[in-house]
């Protein structure tokens, strides 16, 4: 409207209701939610995560970033069986992820939710118990459910890798790509489900100890404080 602090008016909004920018959103839009060091130059600060909207349910919506943010072990013990409860990923999502990339208005927004984790489809290989997770790696069954067909493998599940994810160890491909961790168990006890840098799901998977690509979902509740869900 022309009022020379709008900016300064739309921030404190959003400092009051960090879930305001995201009401209006749709299934398959991107959005910004959080920071996290991305451009491999920690002295500029934190880049802004971008996320892709996978789902709008009940006043919620399900976010994947967009990008492969980290390089990681899914476990650090080789050939140790391990279920996405106990394993390094998790703890590590859930906490030094989670404190670091967000303000505590957003982790106000981000629900702890129950995961059900399935046994693997194939070989039956356990899942492990279910977790409450803030943050976490997409299962098998999600992977279907999101990445099933070619488009959505191109366009959601081929995920390219940040400068500050690629500048060490981590194998990418000639467009940037990079495979990336599901939480779901392999064809055995030691291995990890992943996506490769196609956008293809591997339920057979790979050893926990191979350092592949992180990308971090969650939820965020975008219902209005005291009002009905949107």
């Amino acid at each position: 409207g022309g009022y020379s602090d709008a900016a300064q008016r739309a921030q404190a909004l959003v400092e009051a209701d960090p879930a305001l920018p995201y009401r209006s959103v749709s299934k398959g839009d991107t959005v910004s939610f959080g920071s996290y060091e991305q451009d491999g130059n920690a002295q500029n600060g934190p880049e802004p995560i971008q996320w892709i909207v996978l789902d709008k349910i009940d006043g919620q919506l399900l976010l994947l970033s967009a990008d492969v943010l980290e390089a990681r072990q899914y476990h650090h013990v080789p050939f140790e069986e391990v279920t996405w409860e106990n394993s390094d990923l998790r703890a590590w999502m859930n906490g030094d992820f989670f404190a670091s990339a967000f303000t505590p208005a957003q982790q106000g927004i981000i629900p702890s939710v129950l995961n059900e984790n399935a046994d693997q489809s194939i070989a039956g290989t356990p899942g492990g118990a279910p977790t409450q997770d803030r943050v976490f790696a997409l299962s098998e069954q999600e992977s279907v459910v999101y990445l099933s067909g070619s488009a959505n493998r191109s366009d959601i599940g081929a995920a390219p890798a940040s400068q500050a994810a690629a500048s060490g160890s981590l194998a990418v491909s000639e467009d940037g790509t990079a495979d990336w961790w599901l939480r779901s168990p392999g064809t055995y006890a030691f291995a990890a489900q992943y996506v490769d840098t196609a956008g293809t799901p591997l339920p057979s998977g790979a050893n926990v100890d191979v350092l592949y690509g992180v990308r971090p979902a969650l939820w965020i509740d975008i219902a209005e404080v005291g009002g009905g869900q949107q």
